[in-house]
């Protein structure tokens, strides 16, 4: 095991059930209290083209 993975086995090794959920809990009040992310601006689509006289014959293989 790596020496992270060895520190972190350490740091949990002594929490109880029921702490890590009291944790656990916590961070997921948290996270219910951030923001919502923003919406990204879109550019919209261009109108509707007046259908033209092109066509094309197209063989799906």
């Amino acid at each position: 095991m790596s020496e992270p993975l060895h520190r972190i086995a350490d740091a949990v090794a002594d929490v109880t059930e029921s702490d890590a959920v009291a944790v656990l809990t916590a961070l997921g009040l948290q996270k219910d209290r951030r923001q919502p992310a923003k919406k990204a601006p879109r550019t919209p689509l261009p109108p509707p083209a007046v259908p033209s006289d092109v066509s094309s014959d197209v063989e799906w293989v």
